[in-house]
């Protein structure tokens, strides 16, 4: 649609053509947003230089032809542009958004620019180049490790582009990957000023500001308001939450300086220490070093077959090594090195009697330039010592010196320290692996974690900071980090053994009565009592942990509400079914939840296919393969034109071995499998008398549309 007088001027000030630097030349912006829709960029930007002469710098008219530089690609010409606009406009937001966009600075400097045009905007105009500029500076963050503002920054596109699906799966993925920890992932709202302070006005503007994602601008305003109110706890907060938007070092002793000015040993002192803790090990990371030991010797085959012949050494079948560099060919064998004896069977195994793997050793055949190698990559940081001795044992005299050693990769000292690399035979049992699996976890916690001294303790350990009060808060914030984190991939972990081991508080359940739980933290979430909040509670609650994946949370609060018969309005039921699965220990059990997953699902009129999906694996493992043909026949016969449902059928019948990958069945002529596609049909359990789709040719899924299409344009400020 093309400009008229009162549409937004495009230099993006936020008044209209009719009262800002376009009104003069509204005619001719008509006609130059008219071309650009047009797609008719290179007649655009002549006609914008003609009108530049004729009228002077007027900074639509740089905000238009960076557009259409951008748009067409010419960045270097962008940059000169808005070196100008800059010039004449130095408080444009248009302009910043601008040069976020074209920057070749470091991402520090980028964020800065981002900011700057945050800060100039205002709540009713934020322009259309932010978006893209945010976009780009996000994936600036996140590649050089400054994940705080990152993940700040990805909320805010989510937040100006509301319409953009690309924006909201890119941080719906974010939110619920539980690989990023879940203080990262909290909210941190500034907290409101006392009624009665002198400095609520400013403080207020400081807030409009950080609302915006102008940052930068709201702490340079309480970082002022500082000096006049020395120790004042809203305002050390806000600090100390700024910079953590910005990923900023100064967050470090900010969070510190409020934890010392509030309770230290309450939780909000406790998690003011893990954000400091956290922001100092994002820009210094306590890492060390995994080694590479390479030996050379003569007679590899000899050395390939004393390994196959050893109860120390398990050779990886098919480790999937491609050959797409004839310069670099792949290793001829790959082994798994364990300290023990490995077992013929895993039945009834115990602790003591499961070999840890402590090396992995490549073998490479002899190249033109290069000798027949081995390469032993060490499994821990303390384990050169066991690896080479079980090396040596098994090849002896084969094993020739050694050639190099070299740093392959950094892993966290802590995570290094509790890892455990069991090699389990394999008929060991699933549920005895989970158990061993958790109470090696425990173990590793209790007797190994007070023992280490790590960066976070200033090089001291657990153990000795427990025993000055003014430094155990630090082993308190460090057991938050680790256990909430553990607590989103697993609902039973729990560190207070640590806690008692070490003579700490432990955590207890809260009481939610007479609380509002939108004002509490997300850490704290797991440690609300559930069979005391109300029915609303629950279902706030359970919504709000599904979003950061809080696993420990979601169980309990899915618990609570399935025992109650007032059940939450506007929950998906089934889906609070489908939660627990994991939890239960037969599958019996879980097609009984699975069962109600499916009446839930039709009670509220939705299609139960997800959930025939989930249930045709848990009849096979039972050996109830008619049920599964059943199954199987209701899905073809009644949901298979479903979105995503003819997808997921497939797949499963191919991970069930029922089918080859080209949809024949599996046991006939089948197609090869493609590359990334893993053939089910060696470890995945028989189809036997399960039924099969027969000759039918699965149709492929619709494939999503390309990112692209979700872009917003650049051509025009709207």
């Amino acid at each position: 649609m093309a400009a008229d007088t009162y549409d937004y001027c495009p230099c993006g000030s936020g008044n209209k053509i009719k009262f800002c630097c376009g009104k003069e030349i509204s005619k001719e912006i008509e006609n130059l947003t008219t071309a650009m829709q047009g797609e008719q960029y290179i007649a655009a930007i002549k006609s914008i230089e003609q009108l530049l002469d004729e009228h002077g710098p007027l900074p639509c008219l740089y905000a238009l032809r960076g557009i259409a530089f951008i748009t067409t690609g010419q960045f270097e010409a962008a940059r000169e542009n808005i070196d100008q606009f800059l010039k004449i406009a130095p408080e444009n937001a248009t302009a910043w958004a601008g040069r976020a966009l074209t920057s070749e600075d470091e991402p520090h400097k980028v964020m800065e620019y981002a900011q700057k045009c945050l800060e100039y905007a205002t709540d009713e105009m934020i322009p259309q180049l932010a978006v893209p500029a945010l976009q780009g500076l996000v994936d600036k963050l996140f590649a050089v490790g400054n994940a705080f503002a990152g993940f700040s920054h990805l909320t805010l596109v989510a937040a100006i582009a509301r319409n953009s699906q690309q924006a909201t799966m890119k941080m719906l993925q974010f939110m619920q990957n539980p690989d990023y920890p879940l203080l990262l992932k909290q909210r941190l709202p500034m907290p409101a000023a006392p009624e009665d302070a002198a400095w609520s006005e400013a403080y207020d503007n400081a807030q409009v500001l950080a609302r915006r994602g102008a940052w930068m601008a709201a702490l340079d305003i309480v970082e002022d308001l500082l000096e006049d109110a020395a120790g004042e706890t809203v305002l050390l907060h806000s600090i100390a939450i700024l910079n953590t938007y910005l990923g900023l070092e100064e967050g470090i002793q900010a969070w510190r300086d409020y934890a010392a000015a509030i309770d230290t040993g309450s939780d909000a002192a406790i998690e003011a220490e893990a954000y400091a803790q956290m922001l100092n090990n994002q820009s210094n990371p306590d890492v060390q070093a995994i080694q590479k030991l390479t030996y050379t010797v003569d007679n590899l085959d000899l050395v390939q077959e004393l390994l196959v012949a050893s109860s120390q050494a398990r050779m990886v079948p098919d480790p999937g090594f491609g050959n797409d560099d004839p310069d670099n060919p792949p290793p001829r064998s790959l082994f798994v090195l364990t300290d023990k004896a490995q077992l013929e069977t895993g039945v009834d195994v115990t602790m003591e009697q499961i070999p840890i793997a402590v090396a992995t050793l490549y073998l490479f055949g002899k190249q033109t330039d290069r000798d027949a190698r081995v390469e032993l990559v060490l499994a821990n940081l303390d384990g050169e010592d066991a690896a080479t001795s079980v090396l040596q044992n098994i090849c002896g005299d084969e094993l020739g010196k050694l050639e190099d050693t070299s740093d392959i990769t950094e892993v966290p000292v802590l995570a290094d320290a509790l890892s455990w690399n069991p090699v389990f035979p394999e008929d060991t049992p699933q549920e005895l692996m989970q158990q061993l699996s958790l109470a090696q976890r425990e173990d590793g916690f209790r007797d190994i974690f007070p023992t280490l001294k790590l960066q976070a303790f200033d090089g001291r350990t657990a153990e000795e900071l427990a025993l000055d009060f003014n430094h155990r808060i630090k082993v308190q914030a460090t057991l938050l980090i680790i256990e909430t984190n553990l607590q989103c991939r697993d609902y039973q972990a729990d560190l207070n053994c640590v806690r008692e081991k070490l003579g700490l508080v432990q955590l207890e359940p809260i009481d939610p009565t007479d609380v509002e739980l939108s004002q509490i933290t997300d850490v704290q979430l797991g440690r609300y009592d559930v069979t005391k909040m109300s029915t609303d509670q629950l279902a706030h609650c359970y919504q709000r942990c599904l979003v950061i994946t809080f696993r420990k949370a979601i169980v309990a609060i899915a618990e609570e509400i399935i025992a109650r018969d007032d059940k939450p309005q506007h929950l998906n039921l089934a889906d609070v079914y489908g939660s627990l699965l994991e939890t239960r220990s037969t599958n019996e059990e879980r097609v009984e939840l699975i069962e109600k997953a499916k009446q839930a699902a039709l009670d509220a009129n939705q299609s139960p296919a997800i959930w025939l999906l989930r249930e045709i694996p848990l009849r096979i493992m039972s050996g109830d393969t008619q049920t599964a043909s059943d199954l199987m026949q209701t899905i073809e016969a009644n949901h298979i034109e479903e979105p995503g449902i003819r997808e997921h059928f497939y797949q499963l019948l191919m991970q069930l071995g029922i089918i080859n990958p080209d949809g024949s069945p599996a046991g006939g002529t089948a197609a090869p499998a493609q590359p990334g596609i893993i053939d089910p049909s060696a470890s995945a359990p028989q189809a036997g008398g399960v039924w099969t789709p027969g000759s039918q040719e699965p149709q492929a899924a619709d494939e999503p549309s390309a990112a692209g299409d979700d872009k917003p344009g650049l051509w025009i400020p709207d």
